[in-house]
């Protein structure tokens, strides 16, 4: 099925990398227009030139920016609106990870570092779209990534997967408040899947992924899911269906898409 978005402006966060960048592409190849956003510079140029390569230049538009800055997200939802006509979409998966130091040993800086970006960065960024949707009366859907970490807390650190839950809780905010406007919310919760995140947490806490390693969940979900890790591209397919009408009867949800390790659950 092509142009399963055709008519759809989105604003795409993360949009250098991983997940972001997966959806990004699929958003451009099902016919919508997007204004990815990032804070790495020199891998959006790289998606340019991606999509310089498919053909799809006229539908594209980047900024540089920080989804902790209420600045920056208002600039990309109105770069959306001005370059395309509107924003209708929004797709949030700029994210971080702990170091899966334990609750007893975090430190505050590093604790406030990634409530800041997994979850008031997640307001910020539906706050800025919210204040375009609603003045201009636009049906939208939002889709947030957020994780299996906030149903199955062994799969992180506490600050990461406290920020997930979080997250998901604020979806659920959102789509009771602006329902009645046309205004959907959902958020997908990936299992473990290949990208750069770990960049942001290169060194980890030993006791800490000692522990967690040697939980059943942990230690042993691939023996029942018989799944190898994930890739970006196995969560984009759900990330268009959200963000398009095929989705309309769907709101407040919480898709888990992780192979079966949520099994437990």
């Amino acid at each position: 099925m092509a142009n399963r978005l055709l008519g759809k402006s989105a604003v795409v966060t993360g949009a250098a990398s991983g997940m972001g960048k997966a959806i990004a592409l699929a958003y451009l190849q099902e016919g919508a227009n997007v204004a990815a956003t990032d804070m790495n510079e020199t891998r959006l140029k790289e998606l340019e030139q991606e999509v310089a390569a498919l053909g799809l230049s006229d539908h594209f538009c980047y900024c540089v920016g920080n989804i902790t800055a209420d600045e920056d997200c208002a600039a990309v939802v109105q770069m959306c609106a001005e370059k395309f006509g509107t924003c209708n979409v929004l797709s949030h998966n700029a994210g971080v990870v702990d170091d899966f130091t334990m609750v007893d040993s975090v430190e505050n800086d590093k604790w406030d570092k990634v409530i800041a970006i997994n979850l008031t960065g997640s307001m910020k960024i539906t706050r800025a779209a919210l204040q375009y949707f609603l003045p201009n009366e636009v049906k939208a859907s939002i889709v947030m990534i957020t994780s299996n970490a906030a149903f199955e807390s062994v799969t992180g650190g506490p600050a990461y997967c406290a920020s997930k839950a979080g997250a998901n809780a604020l979806m659920k905010s959102i789509a009771f408040e602006y329902g009645r406007k046309g205004i959907r919310c959902n958020s997908i919760c990936p299992g473990p899947v290949g990208t750069n995140i770990s960049e942001s947490a290169p060194n980890r806490n030993p006791a800490g992924v000692e522990v967690h390693l040697k939980t059943g969940y942990n230690a042993h979900c691939r023996e029942w899911t018989c799944m190898p890790l994930g890739k970006a591209d196995d969560i984009a397919p759900l990330a268009v269906y959200l963000a398009s009408d095929e989705s309309r009867f769907m709101t407040a949800s919480s898709v888990l898409i992780d192979a079966g390790v949520c099994l437990s659950r």
